[in-house]
């Protein structure tokens, strides 16, 4: 995963929606797209300030957006509504190809297929109002975008992230869910300026509800997240310039208590992680609710803050400030820390028990 209208269009394919004179050319249009049709041909079509609208009904298709501005709106993202499942057959499109088959992908208008490097990032692009499932690789996912939207998505059962964007920035996740998930249900990575929001999303069941990794700058707040691996984490993973800049708040983080096996990604398990700082450095983690995350993993507890030197050859956590949460029930401890880094500060927290002792 790292390493990689305006006039009536084609016949069949979609119906122009709106009306101007005819020197408004550039006016913003609908591209309105049926069952069996393609909205790939429609993506293809649409010029920037458009909207392709799919109407309900279940899509064998995956589709790829590479320009400026586009709106891909569904009719709702649940049965009945607009059902994004893989084809029989994918398309060769570079995403498919480099990051795996993918329901929604939105490119950056150019990039070194080899590195990974961004010349020209995509601007502007909103996806909202669809079911995205049981895609071997992603759900939707943004690579080299600024200004992405993502809105009112349910992401299920894809077999790598449900709701991702890397090397971006300017993104927001928000009122989407992200449930049974191979990896991270919401991630936020590989952005030393991401200036990103996850706000009003659901995590369910996945292996990492919430995952920032090497990247600053992230709002995450007003989520549920639970019965994943790990509830909420962001990690240096020994990448130069580090992970953290983030704010963590007014979320509900509970019974995350699902098991995850190691795997090339995760090289230890992991299981009953609430909130986890790993590494991370200038993060606020405030009036945060964290209750009945339980294990005996390395993770395990409601809210802990660890060194990711041993795990990533990250940093040690640097003034991070825990503060005013809520956390009970939660085994080893509510609050951990293991006293690597400085700067570190636990104030105000509601608690039963912590480690080491005085916190609560």
């Amino acid at each position: 995963m790292r390493k990689l209208t305006m006039a009536a269009c084609a016949a069949g394919l979609a119906i122009a929606l709106g009306t101007g004179m005819a020197s408004a050319a550039q006016a913003s249009s609908v591209i309105v797209v049926g069952p069996g049709q393609s909205i790939q041909a429609a993506i293809n079509a649409a010029r920037p300030g458009d909207t392709v609208f799919v109407r309900p009904g279940v899509y064998h298709q995956s589709v790829q957006i590479r320009t400026n501005g586009i709106t891909l709106r569904g009719s709702g993202a649940f049965h009945g509504g607009t059902v994004l499942v893989p084809p029989k057959h994918f398309p060769k499109t570079l995403c498919n190809g480099g990051f795996g088959p993918t329901g929604v992908c939105v490119l950056a208008k150019s990039l070194n297929p080899k590195s990974g490097a961004v010349f020209v990032p995509v601007r502007n692009d909103t996806v909202t109002g669809l079911l995205v499932t049981g895609f071997p690789g992603n759900g939707v996912f943004g690579y080299g975008t600024v200004g992405l939207s993502v809105t009112r998505v349910v992401a299920i059962n894809d077999g790598g992230y449900g709701i991702s964007r890397f090397v971006s920035s300017r993104t927001v996740f928000a009122n989407d869910t992200a449930i049974g998930n191979e990896e991270a249900g919401f991630y936020v990575g590989d952005s030393p300026q991401a200036d990103t929001v996850v706000r009003n999303d659901q995590a369910f069941g996945n292996q990492f509800g919430i995952f920032i990794r090497h990247a600053r700058h992230v709002l995450v707040t007003g989520n549920v997240v639970s019965g994943n691996c790990q509830g909420i984490l962001v990690l240096d993973d020994g990448q130069r310039g580090g992970a953290g800049n983030a704010a963590i708040q007014f979320n509900r983080v509970f019974d995350n208590n699902k098991f995850c096996k190691k795997n090339g990604d995760t090289p230890v398990s992991t299981k009953g992680g609430g909130i986890l700082l790993l590494g991370a450095t200038h993060t606020l983690v405030t009036h945060n609710s964290v209750t009945g995350n339980a294990g005996k993993k390395f993770n395990s507890g409601g809210i802990v803050v660890l060194s990711a030197k041993p795990l990533s050859h990250g940093s040690n956590p640097e003034f991070d400030t825990i503060s005013f949460n809520f956390a009970f029930h939660n085994h080893p401890a509510d609050l951990i820390w293991d006293h690597t880094g400085f700067g570190v500060r636990f104030r105000h927290n509601a608690c039963g028990k912590s480690i080491p002792g005085g916190f609560c």
